[in-house]
């Protein structure tokens, strides 16, 4: 009896859960002490608001905090030895850019040869599309690679950019998790899944530090550049890898857990946070990846709406975006029509973002 519950209790999965949010909230309290021994703070200026230096160690308490994840859980992720050296190198880059800052070109070429990384030689790649236009199935073929750093280069600064009031980064990119554990889930990915709830577990801890959510003035700890280049590697790491079937060894062809016209609607915000950003500067001459204050919460924010407010809303309408792309799987939904519909919906804020703004400059 006493080895049965031995074996029960340290390969459950509320064992698992509760190793990784007690280990993250562990290094969490040891980083908010540290932080400012070491100078990883960051320090108010006219683009930021907050009152005192605020620590950046989301990251690094993330990942630490993730660490027993590689030695606990019996499914490994495919891929998974890049995962956690993509993963180490990305928050190295990121943390050594929060302490001592790096040029735009300096950041690209890097996230690139981490990109290179997870996809050269048989790694981590996009084969296909889907019916994103109604005439077959697109598949990449020899634009695989080339393709999918575009996308993780892409998805790693998407996250950079919506990284504007506290907690919004963590609850979006929990958000986002929460819909691909279920997806991944219904078809069985059980790897993939069980990091997913090893992730989300060593979020909520950092969630409750980095938001206003729960009677705190401010955040307590900042992600950094190091933290939200983490969370985007983890996004487009598990969109890519459940978007995409394969056929492990020895073994039978594993199902997506959805489509690849469904991934953009689970990462719908920093999507569209991406490519307005990059259209509205690029229309007045300016640095496409040069930040601003003119992102969808500077909007709220603009519009009266406090940070908790304008964090619960930017988090409902993910949401409801996410149970789309659910919704969408389950009743089989065209490829076409979740692509052209989210086109659509890019356009439509994209406009409305401009004139607003604009009227906004005129007022």
């Amino acid at each position: 009896m006493t080895e049965i519950s031995d074996i029960t209790l340290f390969n459950s999965p509320f064992f698992n859960i509760a190793i990784v949010s007690v280990g993250t909230l562990f290094w969490i309290l040891l980083g908010i002490f540290l932080a400012p021994i070491i100078g990883l703070v960051d320090r108010p200026s006219h683009r930021k608001k907050h009152e005192k230096n605020i620590p950046l160690i989301g990251g690094i308490a993330l990942f630490l905090g993730l660490v027993p994840a590689f030695f606990i859980l019996n499914n490994p992720i495919p891929h998974q030895e890049r995962f956690w050296l993509a993963s180490l190198l990305i928050l190295l880059i990121g943390v050594w850019d929060d302490r001592v800052g790096l040029s735009i070109k300096k950041r690209f070429f890097i996230e690139i040869l981490i990109a290179l990384i997870i996809t050269a030689g048989g790694g981590l790649i996009v084969m296909t599309l889907g019916n994103l236009i109604g005439l077959g199935s697109i598949e990449l073929g020899i634009f695989e690679v080339p393709f999918t750093i575009i996308c993780i280069v892409g998805v790693i600064n998407a996250l950079n950019m919506v990284d504007g009031i506290d907690g919004l980064l963590v609850g979006l990119t929990m958000v986002s998790l929460l819909a691909m554990l279920y997806l991944a889930t219904v078809v069985g990915r059980v790897a993939e899944a069980e990091m997913i709830i090893m992730i989300i577990s060593a979020l909520i801890p950092i969630f409750i530090f980095n938001s206003r959510l729960f009677g705190q003035k401010s955040a307590r700890l900042f992600m950094g550049d190091g933290g939200s280049k983490l969370l985007g590697l983890f996004l487009v790491w598990f969109t890519i890898s459940l978007s995409q079937s394969y056929a492990p060894q020895n073994a039978d062809k594993v199902a997506a857990a959805f489509p690849a016209a469904g991934a953009l609607w689970l990462l719908a915000i920093p999507l569209i946070e991406l490519f307005s950003s990059i259209l509205r500067r690029l229309t007045i001459g300016k640095n496409p990846f040069k930040p601003d204050v003119k992102h969808i919460h500077h909007l709220l924010l603009s519009a009266g709406f406090s940070v908790n407010q304008a964090l619960i809303i930017i988090m409902g309408i993910a949401t409801f975006m996410a149970l789309i792309a659910i919704t969408a799987f389950a009743f089989a939904i065209s490829d076409e029509i979740l692509f052209v519909s989210l086109l659509c919906i890019y356009a439509a804020y994209s406009i409305f973002a401009h004139k607003y703004w604009a009227d906004k400059a005129l007022n």
